[in-house]
């Protein structure tokens, strides 16, 4: 009979490389099917098993977690999109979007800036408005992944930027990937200012996809103090990517139209609020 010549810590070791690698499989053909049901409403068992080349039941088990998390509904023989928490629609579409909420969250968040100081500044539309206010400042270092804020803040000679590297989405006008999370790596900053696209009592922070996810977990790891920042929409929302619990950052900074039962539940969780006036 013969034997392997794999001794045991290695069988072990495959076997664990193995489930990695399947979960990871799970998660990108799970994004597939999401992506497709943005584009096109809905999605069957069979278009998708063809596609991914796996069984009907990997298919349905997909459909299944995806359905638990709120992400679609379940129809015979395969999926219909609800809503649109994953939907992100492009930087020009959302820098228009509750823009005087934006712009109340970015008075508030540079309250919390000191000259002198390193500045973790994620992409969004709301970073970029606390961006449009750094430029009053006259001694700062702002390391972004965000081409447009690195844009806006070159008109400051007093103002250092250091733009990550990484894979460009020209959608977001952002950096994003593995390569922009190693490149904080070394770097480690006063404070960051982080954008979210769902803020929920339960699932914590998310976002719509695992890169910016990445990006910005990894952005919470390498600041001093960490700064959320989510207009009253987000709230109660979960997109699909999971960023960090509630606890992992300093604060949140909204806006008033936050409901009172959606504030005291968060606070409940955990998390710090400041909660900027509109209009003031």
């Amino acid at each position: 009979m013969s034997k392997s010549i794999l001794p045991p810590n290695r069988k072990s070791n495959s076997r664990a490389e193995s489930s990695k690698q399947a979960s990871l499989f799970a998660e990108e053909r799970q994004q597939a099917i999401l992506e497709g049901l943005r584009h096109r409403g809905k999605v069957t068992v069979e278009e998708l098993r063809r596609k991914f080349k796996v069984s009907p039941p990997t298919i349905r088990t997909d459909l299944t977690r995806l359905e638990q998390r709120g992400l679609l509904r379940r129809t015979h023989g395969g999926a219909i999109a609800i809503g649109n928490t994953l939907y992100e629609p492009p930087f020009a579409e959302r820098a228009v979007l509750r823009h005087e909420e934006k712009r109340a969250i970015a008075l508030a968040a540079v309250s919390f800036v000191h000259e002198d100081e390193t500045i973790l500044l994620d992409a969004g539309t709301t970073c970029h408005e606390i961006a449009t206010l750094l430029r009053e400042f006259n001694r700062l270092t702002v390391i972004t992944n965000s081409l447009a804020i690195a844009q806006t803040l070159t008109e400051n000679d007093g103002i250092e930027v250091v733009l990550i590297g990484g894979s460009l989405q020209p959608r977001r006008r952002a950096t994003l990937g593995p390569l922009a999370a190693h490149f904080l790596d070394p770097i480690h900053c006063d404070r960051a200012f982080i954008g979210m696209s769902g803020v929920h009592p339960t699932a914590g922070f998310s976002v719509t996809d695992f890169d910016a996810a990445q990006l910005k977990n990894k952005m919470i790891t390498q600041s001093r103090q960490s700064l959320a920042v989510a207009d009253s929409s987000k709230i109660g929302q979960i997109a699909f990517a999971c960023v960090a619990p509630l606890t992992a950052v300093n604060l949140l900074i909204t806006d008033s139209g936050i409901l009172a039962e959606d504030r005291l539940a968060l606070e409940e969780s955990g998390l710090r609020l400041h909660i900027a006036e509109v209009g003031c």
